[in-house]
């Protein structure tokens, strides 16, 4: 069996397109190892029977069903203006339509007896080194993964989409979700000895919606926050000043995770190196260019009913290290340099997942899909038909199948398929045709010249696409398939703040991006005008359709949201902002001696319940 053969059972069984008789069968087919034959048949879900997908909101279905009172996560960029994806969103477990009582979230008792043992290490190899570890600061996914091991969150999500408790032990929300009362656990400290409290947690979101704080993302994820009535030391009030549905996921972020008052006021600016948390792991060094190092938190006693063991975590230390390239990231892993590595690179998934020596976690995240953004402001993309030729000149499935050796799937919209709210409708617009977006451009006036390149009053159809390695993978394919509809890309390769800040200025025409979040309320922070300047990378500006997105930030109703929000995807595809390529797989390799290696609803990994067997 090919790669590409192979790369399609992968993608077949993520997706829910076969049963699990069919998972065994083609798996032993292709000799696959047991562990990776037991995570596909995790993935795949289903009883032997069944035929179908499992998941309920994925293309096609109709009203999600997401609950008013646990809103679905909202995350952060992958990669400097480059993306990477989690397990298609769950369902969640309120009616559409229903009003949510305010009361307490229950307590959920583990799932499963603890079976780890306490010691070792791991050493992680992370794609690239973070910007800082301040979760009012960073924006960035790379360090959200070493970030919700130092820091505590009020609550926490379970892969199944509920809440549980956190640093709050219990929570209400006002019917109009524009209040949010918290019960805070009691006996909890920051790891320099400061009180866990309501004032920490005012403190924190108060800094947060500070303008001079220039938060990257937590200030998107407290939406409109009007400030916390701290009533004692254990209760406190978060008020917004519009409903503000995501407001709970958010807080369940560590880009929420509450820091030290006491730490990050006596050095503001070392503690963006220097993080100081609740967490089960304590900060120890960060060695610029080289690796973060953390130990075990030998005080922590306040871990989540929802995790699998009560006290310290077993494993004393835990290690980034930073690895920009893949080649290099895979071969720290197999000369045993490394134990895990996130991002697998696709050509490798079907070799690992065949070795017995290692288990692969795979995953789609929701949110926003791998996409190609188009600078509005810059001449020729400030017209629609140009930017309509243009997506439709991309053949999004030679990209997975070639560029990704078919370990994902086309996406079609601005939000991937297993996200709350996603709309079908977005499946009709441009799909691969090279007539049809030569008729486009030639509408906008660009002809094709005689060396294939479309020209107009005398200028040549050439664009600039300012890229890093993160894009090497799949540029030169993606600049070959509209060459073929008479456009020029020039590729400029940088180092990726480079990248991002010329996607962010405007002095690259094209970019990418993809953002793991399973609530719509991310398109507000990649499509609204607001954020010009920031991740609005197609610096796109129009007030019908941040009026749109205001309204689904504000609207709590399930069916509400699904209008509001099929309403802003057809808009931004009918606008042609941008070219959905793939969704977001977070494929991620780990030697075989270590056990419970979780991932959250949004992939990122857990390691409190991770132990080594040796």
């Amino acid at each position: 069996m090919s790669e590409l053969e192979t790369g399609g059972f992968v993608r077949s069984a993520l997706t829910g397109m076969l049963s699990r008789r069919q998972v065994l069968r083609r798996a032993a087919v292709l000799g696959l190892s047991i562990p990776a034959i037991g995570t596909l048949l995790a993935a795949c879900g289903g009883d032997d029977d069944d035929e179908s997908p499992t998941a309920t909101t994925g293309a096609g279905a109709a009203t999600p069903t997401p609950a008013v009172a646990a809103p679905t996560p909202t995350i952060a960029p992958v990669g400097a203006a480059t993306a990477t994806p989690p397990p298609s969103a769950p369902t969640a477990t309120t009616a559409a339509g229903a009003t949510p009582e305010p009361e307490p979230t229950a307590t959920v008792a583990p799932t499963q007896a603890p079976s780890g043992k306490p010691g070792g290490r791991i050493i992680i190899g992370i794609n690239r080194e973070p910007d800082n570890l301040d979760p009012a600061v960073t924006p960035f996914a790379v360090a959200h993964t070493v970030m919700m091991n130092i820091y505590d969150p009020l609550v926490w999500r379970g892969i199944d989409s509920e809440f549980y408790p956190g640093l709050a032990t219990e929570w209400e929300i006002g019917a109009d979700a524009m209040s949010f009362s918290f019960t805070l656990r009691e006996g909890v400290t920051f790891h320099d000895g400061t009180p866990f409290n309501a004032d920490a947690v005012k403190a924190f979101f108060d800094r947060v919606k500070d303008p001079a704080t220039a938060s990257g993302f937590a200030s998107n994820l407290l939406g409109p926050y009007a400030g916390t009535e701290v009533i004692d030391e254990t209760h406190l009030t978060v008020t917004m000043t519009a409903s503000f549905a995501p407001a709970l996921d958010g807080m369940s972020q560590a880009f929420l995770g509450i820091t030290s008052p006491t730490a990050q006021a006596a050095d503001p600016t070392g503690f963006l190196k220097n993080p100081v948390g609740t967490g089960f792991m304590k900060f120890v060094e960060w060695v610029d260019g080289d690796h973060i190092l953390m130990e075990r938190n030998e005080d922590y006693n306040w871990a989540s009913p929802y995790f699998s063991h009560e006290g310290p975590a077993y494993l004393e230390e835990v290690e980034f290290r930073f690895f920009p390239d893949h080649p290099t990231r895979l071969a720290a892993l197999e000369a045993g340099d490394v134990n895990m590595i996130e991002q697998l690179p696709d050509a490798e998934l079907a070799r690992f997942m065949s070795d017995s020596n290692y288990q692969v976690q795979l995953g789609f995240s929701p949110g926003v899909p791998s996409c190609l953004m188009m600078n509005t402001k810059s001449a020729p993309l400030d017209d629609v038909n140009v930017r309509r030729g243009i997506a439709s000149a991309v053949d999004r499935q030679e990209l997975v199948e070639v560029a990704n050796f078919n370990a994902t799937k086309v996406a079609w919209g601005p939000l991937w398929e297993g996200t709350p709210f996603y709309s079908s409708e977005v499946e009709k617009f441009y799909p691969f045709d090279l007539e049809a977006a030569g008729a486009y451009l030639d509408e906008a006036g660009w002809t094709m010249g005689s060396d294939g390149i479309r020209e107009k009053d005398g200028q040549k159809l050439n664009l600039l696409w300012v890229m890093g390695d993160a894009h090497a993978h799949y540029a030169e394919l993606l600049q070959a398939q509209l060459r073929a509809a008479g456009i020029g890309v020039e590729l400029s390769k940088a180092a990726p703040a480079a990248v991002t800040e010329a996607a962010q200025k405007g002095t690259t025409q094209l970019s990418t991006v993809g953002w793991i979040s399973s609530d719509p309320v991310v398109l507000s922070n990649i499509f609204h005008s607001k954020n010009e300047g920031a991740w609005n990378l197609s610096h796109y500006e129009n007030p019908e359709l941040d009026a749109i997105l205001d309204a689904g930030e504000a609207t709590s109703d399930p069916t509400e949201r699904q209008a509001i929000y099929t309403d802003a995807q057809v808009m931004i595809m009918e606008e042609a902002l941008i070219v959905p390529m793939w969704g977001i797989h977070r494929n991620n390799a780990v030697e075989a001696k270590y056990k419970d290696m979780k991932r959250d609803i949004r992939t990122y990994i857990w390691l409190y319940d991770a132990w080594v067997d040796e």
